[in-house]
């Protein structure tokens, strides 16, 4: 079984704004409300592509039940704490050319009661083989020895693997309970090792950095440019095909999803990372944050290209 983890989940609301313009009134041509957060975003993924998932984490308010909502109708089973306060919403503007503008509130604060009741609730749902993905931000009061505490945990039980999905302070927190795999792209991979990394080598070096720091295996997402898996031994540089964008938001949680799916399926690292990006690709060409159907990743997994490097 898979698990994901959300420590501070969202409803993202996405708009298409022609002509948008900061500074004076836009008027929206389209609107439409998602469950999100990064590890909802995994699970919604992963019950598109026929994988049984359970949502974990922290929700609050009126925009908590409309996530319950959302994952009631898609039948996606889910066992969050619910906290006092509000789950933040996140604006997702998208004009006319094609750019983005994001706008994310910081989320809700959480008692250590909350965690702890969080911590069981995550121990309860995870057995032996279960796979837990640990995504996203977390809430703003939440000391960074909780998170570590959190990853500790879920490493220690047997044969339980874990996927993390974070920047900064809290990836390299993680590494501590080496993960089975961790997914920076190339702006979070630079910026945990201080310094702008621009070329494939590089990228290459960085993550193998970060294993020796504790990750079993990286995947550096680099948007149309495919993506970089790394593990001990091997390094392979995925190249997805062309496609149309028109919803890029969400595409890392995609490949995330695909990275779990694909180690549940026990595929080998060459099919893992064509799989993953291929799954990363297919969601760019549906708006806002939602995933393309299996059929669609399986028909440009047949066309993306795996080159060893090295």
């Amino acid at each position: 079984m898979i698990i994901t983890v959300t420590l501070n989940p969202a409803v993202d609301r996405t708009m298409h704004v022609p002509n948008f313009c900061a500074g004076r009134v836009n008027r929206a041509s389209s609107a439409r409300i998602d469950a999100g957060g990064k590890g909802i975003n995994v699970s919604k993924t992963l019950k598109e592509l026929g994988c049984d998932n359970i949502a974990c984490g922290f929700i609050a308010g009126r925009y908590g039940r409309i996530i319950k909502e959302q994952l009631n109708a898609a039948g996606i089973k889910y066992d969050f704490v619910e906290v006092p306060g509000e789950t933040r919403l996140n604006i997702k503007i998208i004009s006319d050319d094609g750019t983005h503008t994001d706008i994310n509130e910081p989320g809700f604060a959480v008692s250590e009661a909350d965690f702890a009741r969080l911590v069981e609730r995550v121990a309860k749902n995870t057995h032996r083989d279960s796979i837990v993905v640990l995504s996203g931000s977390v809430p703003p009061n939440l000391p960074l020895s909780a998170y570590e505490n959190l990853c500790a945990m879920i490493a220690s039980k047997p044969g339980v693997r874990l996927i993390v999905d974070a920047d900064g302070v809290h990836l390299r927190a993680a590494l501590g309970s080496h993960p089975v795999f961790i997914k920076p792209n190339i702006s979070e991979l630079s910026s945990v090792l201080g310094h702008e990394l621009t070329t494939v080598p590089e990228i290459v070096t960085g993550a193998r950095k970060l294993i020796e720091l504790g990750a079993q295996n990286v995947a550096v997402s680099m948007a149309g440019d495919g993506a970089v898996f790394v593990s001990g031994t091997r390094a392979v540089l995925v190249k997805p095909p062309k496609v149309p964008v028109l919803g890029p938001v969400g595409a890392g949680d995609v490949m995330v999803a695909g990275i779990a799916q694909s180690l549940e399926d026990d595929n080998d690292f060459a099919t893992l990372a064509r799989y993953a990006a291929a799954a990363a690709t297919a969601s760019v060409t549906i708006e806002g944050t939602r995933t393309a159907s299996r059929r669609t990743v399986l028909q440009i997994f047949e066309q993306t290209s795996v080159e060893e490097l090295a």
